[in-house]
C-alpha cells in the first residue's frame, strides 16, 4: 500500500478542502507538503485536533491537528473574517473553539461529500474535537500505519493531516475536485424589514454572524434555535416569517425539521445552509419546498451580500 495511493484516495479531498476553506474563512494562504509515512511508535499528538472516524474499506481515523499556537492563530483569523473585528487571543477560548469547530465541520462536510460522489465505499463520522494530550493513546490503539501531510500557513506556522490506519482493503482510485453551486432563491419580492426571521444552527458562531449580516440589511427582528426541534416548536408556537436553517445539527437535522414543518402545513420560506453538498440531500430539500440552499462557508466579505440574495418571498 503506497503513500501515494492513500494520499490520493483518502487524504487529497480533505487537504484540498482545508486549503480552500482556509483561504475562504481566514484569508490565510496554505500549501501542502509531501505525504510521508510517520513512525507509529514516535507519533505524538500536538495539541488540538479535529477527528473523523473512517469506516468501510478502511478502518482508522483522519485527524487534522495543530500546535496550540497555530490553532489559536487560525481561530483568531476565522473570527476576524467572520465578524470583521480584530481578534488577538493568546490562549484558547470558547470563541476560538467554536471558530475552529466551524472550520473543521466545513472541511469534513465538503470532503466526505466528495468521497460519496465517487462511490469509494468509505464512511466518515461527524467530526469531533480533542485538546487533551492524555487522549492520544486511544487513537493509536491498533494503528498499523500513519500517513502525514504537513500544511504550512504563510506567516503563521503549520498544521497537519494524519490518517491513522488500523486496516485497509481497497483498490486505487482517482479523485478530482468538484465545485458546488448554491441553489438560488427563485423569488423576486424582498422580505419586509419588520419580518420575524428564525435562525437555526447548532453553531453559536454562525447564528451570531447571520444576525450581524441581517442587521446590516435592516433586519433586527431575529430569533434563534440551536437545533431542528427548537425550530419546529417555534413554528408551532410563534411562527416566523422566514427561516435560515442548517442541515447537520446535534439533535434533529435541518432536513428532518423541514419535513416536520411542512407536515404541520406551514409554507414559511426556508433557506437551508450546509457545508455538506450532497446533491441527493439538496434535491430532497427542494422537493419539500425550500427558498434556496446556501453552501458554507459564508463570512464577512460575502455574508451580507449572500444573505440579501435569499431574502425573497414571492414573485
Amino acid at each position: 500500500m503506497s503513500v501515494e495511493t492513500i494520499y490520493k484516495v483518502i487524504l487529497y479531498p480533505f487537504i484540498n478542502e482545508s486549503l480552500a476553506s482556509l483561504k475562504a474563512m481566514t484569508n490565510l494562504t496554505g500549501t501542502a507538503g509531501e505525504a510521508f509515512m510517520d513512525n507509529v511508535d514516535d507519533f505524538r499528538f500536538k495539541g488540538y485536533a479535529v477527528c473523523s472516524e473512517v469506516t468501510g474499506n478502511l478502518d482508522g481515523v483522519i485527524m487534522m491537528h495543530h500546535y496550540p499556537e497555530t490553532a489559536i492563530s487560525i481561530g483568531n483569523s476565522v473570527c476576524q473574517s467572520m465578524f470583521d473585528e480584530t481578534y488577538a487571543h493568546q490562549e484558547m477560548t470558547d470563541d476560538l473553539r467554536n471558530a475552529l469547530a466551524e472550520w473543521g465541520n466545513t472541511i469534513v462536510g465538503r470532503s466526505t461529500d466528495l468521497h460519496s460522489r465517487y462511490s469509494l465505499e468509505y464512511g466518515f463520522s461527524s467530526p469531533y474535537f480533542v485538546e487533551d494530550l492524555s487522549e492520544m493513546d486511544k487513537f493509536l490503539k491498533g494503528v498499523q500505519e500513519v500517513v502525514t501531510v504537513p500544511i504550512t500557513i504563510e506567516g503563521v506556522g503549520r498544521y497537519y493531516f494524519n490518517l491513522l490506519v488500523r486496516s485497509v482493503d481497497y483498490s486505487e482510485g482517482g479523485i478530482k475536485r468538484e465545485e458546488s453551486v448554491s441553489i438560488e432563491n427563485p423569488h423576486s419580492k424582498t422580505l419586509a424589514k419588520d419580518s420575524r426571521i428564525l435562525l437555526v444552527d447548532d453553531s453559536a458562531m454562525i447564528r451570531k454572524a447571520l444576525t450581524r449580516f441581517l442587521a446590516k440589511l435592516g433586519y433586527n427582528n431575529v430569533v434563534e434555535a440551536d437545533d431542528g426541534n427548537g425550530a419546529v416548536d417555534l413554528v408551532k408556537s410563534d411562527p416566523p416569517d422566514f427561516i435560515f436553517m442548517d442541515v447537520v445539527m446535534d439533535k434533529l437535522n435541518g432536513d428532518k425539521a423541514l419535513a416536520e414543518i411542512r407536515h404541520l402545513g406551514s409554507d414559511v420560506p426556508i433557506v437551508m445552509l450546509s457545508s455538506v453538498t450532497d446533491q441527493l440531500l439538496v434535491k430532497s430539500c427542494q422537493a419539500q419546498g425550500i427558498s434556496g440552499f446556501i453552501f458554507k462557508p459564508i463570512h464577512t466579505t460575502n455574508g451580507t451580500e449572500t444573505i440579501a440574495r435569499y431574502l425573497k418571498v414571492a414573485n
